[in-house]
């Protein structure tokens, strides 16, 4: 309420700095584009909440009419705990949950894990596992809960961050101790899960579709090794989960085809849908995951693995106008002496993160919000070219953009940072404005939405 009194119904020009304002027609429609996608293509879909941490954009992700069971990822406890009146809401409608920790549980973490479980109905958590260490804690959970516990192991399909490859004897072995001594353990086997997060190395749809299908079918081996392992499960419908946003979002394409396939989309298409199909013919199921896509940011630019949400008619590839999250600060000084004009804003690191992106050597990109509306392009001509604590500066941008407008002392700018998950982190909450509404409508702060901290 003091969040709702302090923000709601004044504009974006008159708060205090830096702030995190999130565009809501944007988050809608990333958010419906990749329900209907999956929908095209009858598979299921399990969204990460790690990048916004809100239950408003969880009900975004999930959908209200889309799915009658709700199925989500989280990266830290914290998180399924913030989601907690929203996971009990869907379930008083009805709707099945469940809630995968997307990280290969670390023991300590098991009772916590439990004592938010008992506020649930059986069946609603999962974890990650790819070690058989992890297993012998994993009693505790049955043991406070009463009810089985879920896991999914995590497979290693070539990002090597963490979990096993299906040809090592360590996969196998943890496959046996799983099924053969599940019962002993109070535990569940769910399925397989991998992220590909060396898709965001890509710069097409066509690659991290390539890498979508290689996950897919990766998994799909995997699972055939497993059911040959123990023939009497070889009906057993296991989940092969696959995914991050840059091969997630490729599958969004395949509804562009309709306006005029070519004949490699068109191959590319059939090959995903194959190995759907034979994924379903071993009696599995193939879920999506994908955590960034809401919001987007600089590096999900650079893969242009998604068609745009926001202006289809522009041609293949994702705009600035699909970027919902912006991180809003205000000019504090110029510096026009300076071999080149450089301005000082008040967000450095602690602000924006400092992740690199490759389609450009900057920490941050000045979009043309509050310039000269003849700046057709998203971006202003400004970047942060430097950047330290609580210090950004902006600089000229290398490229042909036209001519960069100038700034003044105290004016507002919004910057779209190059990898939302961690610019975010800074923050409590978001500051929510719509860009449907009328024009002189969309700076004003309509809602406040919090967001989980810590772990």
């Amino acid at each position: 309420m003091e969040l709702h009194e302090a923000f709601v119904g004044k504009n974006l020009h008159d708060i205090s700095v830096p702030a995190a304002v999130v565009d809501r027609a944007v988050v809608r429609r990333n958010c419906l584009q990749m329900l209907q996608a999956c929908d095209a293509l009858d598979v299921d879909f399990r969204p990460h909440v790690k990048t916004h941490k809100t239950i408003e954009v969880a009900r975004l992700q999930v959908g209200e009419q889309w799915r009658h069971m709700v199925k989500i990822v989280v990266s830290t406890l914290a998180e399924a705990e913030h989601l907690f009146p929203f996971l009990l809401e869907c379930q008083d409608h009805g709707k099945s949950v469940n809630v995968l920790y997307g990280l290969p549980i670390p023991p300590s973490t098991v009772r916590r894990l439990a004592e938010f479980g008992k506020r649930l109905l059986p069946g609603s958590l999962s974890v990650l596992v790819d070690s058989r260490e992890q297993l012998q804690h994993l009693k505790l959970f049955n043991e406070i809960t009463g009810y089985p516990l879920c896991v999914f192991i995590k497979v290693d399909t070539g990002y090597h961050r963490a979990g096993v490859t299906p040809s090592s004897a360590e996969f196998l072995n943890l496959v046996t101790r799983i099924l053969d001594g599940g019962k002993n353990m109070n535990i569940e086997f769910g399925g397989l899960y991998s992220h590909a997060g060396h898709s965001y190395g890509g710069s097409s749809a066509s690659q991290a579709m390539d890498l979508l299908i290689e996950e897919i079918e990766s998994l799909r081996k995997a699972s055939e090794i497993v059911k040959n392992l123990h023939p009497k499960i070889a009906s057993q419908q296991f989940t092969l989960s696959v995914g991050a946003t840059p091969t997630a979002t490729s599958v969004q394409n395949l509804i562009e085809l309709s306006d005029g396939p070519q004949a490699p989309e068109v191959k590319q298409s059939d090959a995903l849908k194959n190995c759907i199909r034979q994924a379903k013919a071993n009696h599995d199921r193939v879920e999506l995951h994908a955590g960034v896509y809401p919001f987007l940011d600089m590096q999900q630019l650079a893969t242009q693995a998604s068609p745009s949400a926001s202006q289809p008619s522009t041609g293949p590839g994702l705009s600035f106008g699909d970027i919902a999250f912006t991180v809003l600060t205000e000019v504090a000084s110029l510096y026009s002496e300076r071999d080149q004009p450089e301005a000082l804003i008040a967000a450095g690191s602690f602000a924006l993160g400092r992740e690199p992106c490759k389609s450009y050597s900057g920490w941050g990109i000045v979009s043309n919000w509050g310039f000269d509306s003849t700046i057709p392009t998203g971006r202003s001509g400004w970047q942060v070219g430097r950047i330290s604590q609580e210090h950004g500066i902006l600089t000229h941008e290398s490229s042909k953009h036209g001519d960069t407008p100038e700034l003044c002392v105290g004016q507002k700018v919004r910057i779209f940072p190059n990898h939302a998950c961690v610019a975010g982190a800074a923050f409590d909450y978001y500051l929510v404005v719509d860009s449907n509404l009328p024009e002189k409508r969309r700076d004003e702060i309509l809602e406040v939405w919090v967001r989980c901290r810590g772990w």
